[in-house]
């Protein structure tokens, strides 16, 4: 069953999602400046409506284990195809855990909360918390990225980690304890696109780039150039 509300909400957020990437884009290819606080903190609240509105929506549609596993796996190729696109086109600067690789965790992990909304409460407040100290310390070593804890001089073009992220998931399924869904007639472009915001995700930037090509004429040489 799908929910108007949550698909509105959705929407709105891939619309912001291709927003910031028709500017990161443009910034990427050298056309434009991006610089200032907004432009961090930007696409991590997109990033967090996404994971806050995935965390009601597994609490509203309360999945048996089944339907879980086959979107997890669904992500989880997603994620990896990404990670391998990424190494071979930007390696200084590829996906090892992205927000697709942190969906693939974070279901699974937000199943086992499923029914517990005081405990989900609890414990996302204290995942944020520990995310935020977790955020300020440096490893030697690249198995903890998943977690939280990144080595010296990490970069990456896509980056959300457990740790505060599973956090915000946590609250949105303590905030879908209390959905309610409505009859307002929400508009209905909008939430066709919050129904299809993963196939939306992965084909933003070739469209994207594309676009850029056409109103700058250099990019695809760009691309070209770097192979």
């Amino acid at each position: 069953m799908r929910y108007p509300e949550i698909d509105f909400a959705r929407g709105i957020a891939v619309i912001l999602m291709i927003t910031f990437h028709i500017f990161f884009d443009a910034y990427y290819f050298g056309k434009i400046e991006l610089s200032g606080a907004f432009w961090y903190y930007f696409p991590r609240f997109i990033g967090g409506m996404f994971i806050f509105i995935s965390g009601i929506t597994l609490t509203v549609v309360k999945p048996d284990f089944r339907r879980v596993l086959r979107k997890v796996l669904r992500l989880s190729a997603l994620a990896a195809g990404i990670t391998v696109v990424t190494y071979v086109s930007v390696p200084k600067e590829y996906v090892i855990f992205g927000i697709l690789h942190f969906f693939s965790l974070a279901t699974v992990m937000g199943f086992i909360f499923i029914g517990h909304p005081r405990i989900q409460l609890l414990a996302g407040v204290a995942a944020f918390i520990a995310g935020l100290f977790i955020h300020t310390l440096r490893a030697d070593t690249n198995i903890f990225l998943w977690l939280g804890l990144i080595p010296k001089n990490f970069a990456t073009l896509d980056y959300y980690p457990i740790l505060p992220w599973f956090g915000v998931f946590l609250l949105g399924m303590y905030a879908g304890n209390y959905f309610r869904s409505t009859d307002i007639p929400w508009p209905k472009s909008i939430t066709k696109i919050g129904r299809n915001s993963l196939k939306i995700y992965i084909l933003q930037h070739p469209v994207i780039i594309l676009i850029l090509h056409l109103l700058y004429g250099d990019v695809l040489q760009q691309i070209l150039h770097f192979y």
